[in-house]
């Protein structure tokens, strides 16, 4: 390939071309297009196979030729720059941003710059500008985008480099034709939109399709409203006297909690075999409540004592009465019950608490029904306190809103799978 070389650093290196015994004679321009402040000159001899060129060149192009007052149109500005190891244009970019370019009394709206795209020995820089014209008298006339002038400077490396000073590149003009937006015998301005049968029939359909879309996911809304309504009816269905009704599930991990609670202040002082068997109790009613197990609950009157194993819950404000909840979970319990899955595996979060359950209850019964009788207080602290988080937790997953998106996910999966399964 060719090596393009331009040399137009004479007056870096004036000294040598006075020296030499003959001037090279200056070039005949490329295109008239480039323009400088001095003339170009020559400082080495030319290799066999170098030509001049222009270090730049730059042309303008639009999206169409014809405008009317106001229209937005394109205006893209392409520029070929010499770029190699030896030579090198470095145009000022500055001038060519769409904040900083005079096309008056064009205005730029906006304007990007695109990647540059190399093609040794060039670099080519893309601008594209979104112009406008805002003007009165201009109608059928011819206008010019103006002539924009570019500096810039060549760098070498020849000779141990050198930079040279600063030349200006000069575009041509481009003539646009500023269209009227009625004819000159026109007695007033309509501008209406061009709506034929077929856009309207199209514009139909896709209605159509969109309100049949609409009509089907409110449909299944639907359906998983009644979903909702029944399970909600259905659980208060069945009307008991209210001193029968046993406490709900919110209700009893509540007072468990409050258990929990005081077992840890009382286990301040110590642990014994009481407290252990309180603890245990409190984290058995979590456990079964995890694995969705009934828990036993009988309504007693306000003076009947708990005995071992059970939790005497308070209800009723004017009538007070006594709930006393228990529940055998053990530990091997919990272990078989994830083993086999009882028909549904649970979710990664219930597994975790079940986990917890296990361990906490592990540690408290072999304290409490161990042959040596040994209270480790820190163990038994450590492994309530993991019970009692897990209790938190569970709580917090039982609440109303929670059950409510649980169940809804759940009927919907049964649905699915019902109707994937014909």
């Amino acid at each position: 390939m060719k090596r393009l070389l331009i040399l137009t650093f004479l007056a870096l290196a004036a000294p040598a071309a006075a020296q030499a015994p003959a001037a090279a004679p200056a070039a005949k321009p490329a295109a008239p297009k480039a323009t400088s402040s001095a003339p170009r000159a020559f400082t080495q001899t030319r290799k066999p196979g170098d030509v001049e060129t222009d270090p730049i060149k730059c042309f303008w192009k639009t999206d169409r030729s014809t405008v009317i007052v106001g229209e937005r149109f394109a205006v893209v500005l392409t520029c070929g720059i010499i770029d190699t190891d030896q030579i090198k244009a470095i145009p000022d970019f500055n001038q060519l941003e769409g904040t900083t370019i005079g096309l008056q009394p064009f205005e730029v709206v906006k304007s990007v710059r695109h990647e540059d795209v190399r093609n040794a020995p060039w670099r080519y820089i893309q601008y594209e500008y979104t112009v406008r014209l805002i003007a009165e008298g201009l109608f059928e006339k011819d206008l010019d985008l103006p002539a924009v002038k570019i500096t810039y400077h060549i760098q070498s490396s020849i000779g141990g480099g050198s930079t040279g000073r600063d030349q200006t590149y000069q575009l041509p003009a481009m003539s646009m034709h500023i269209a009227s937006l009625v004819p000159k015998k026109g007695t007033d301005i309509r501008d209406t939109t061009l709506s034929t049968f077929a856009e309207i029939e199209s514009r139909r359909v896709q209605s159509t399709g969109e309100f049949v879309a609409a009509l089907i996911a409110f449909g299944f809304a639907l359906v998983l409203l009644g979903l909702a309504f029944v399970r909600v009816v259905g659980r208060y269905r069945v009307r008991t006297p209210a001193a029968e009704r046993i406490l709900g599930v919110s209700a009893v991990l509540a007072g468990c909690l409050r258990e929990a609670g005081r077992v840890q202040v009382d286990a301040g002082g110590g642990w014994t075999p009481e407290l252990a068997s309180r603890a245990l109790t409190v984290l058995r009613i979590g456990g079964a409540v995890a694995l969705d197990r009934p828990v036993s609950q009988s309504i007693v009157g306000a003076n009947v004592a708990a005995r071992e194993g059970q939790l005497a819950l308070r209800r009723g404000v004017f009538r007070p009465r006594r709930s006393l909840i228990s529940t055998a979970t053990t530990p091997g319990t919990i272990a078989r019950s994830m083993a086999s899955g009882n028909g549904h595996a649970p979710n990664a979060r219930t597994e975790v608490m079940l986990k917890e359950f296990e361990e906490s209850l592990a540690v408290l019964s072999r304290a409490r029904y161990g042959r040596d009788g040994r209270m480790d207080g820190s163990a038994l602290d450590s492994a309530f306190e993991t019970g009692v988080a897990a209790l938190r937790k569970l709580r917090a997953a039982r609440r109303w809103p929670m059950r409510m998106v649980e169940s809804l996910t759940k009927s919907v999966s049964d649905i699915g799978s019902a109707v994937w399964s014909r």
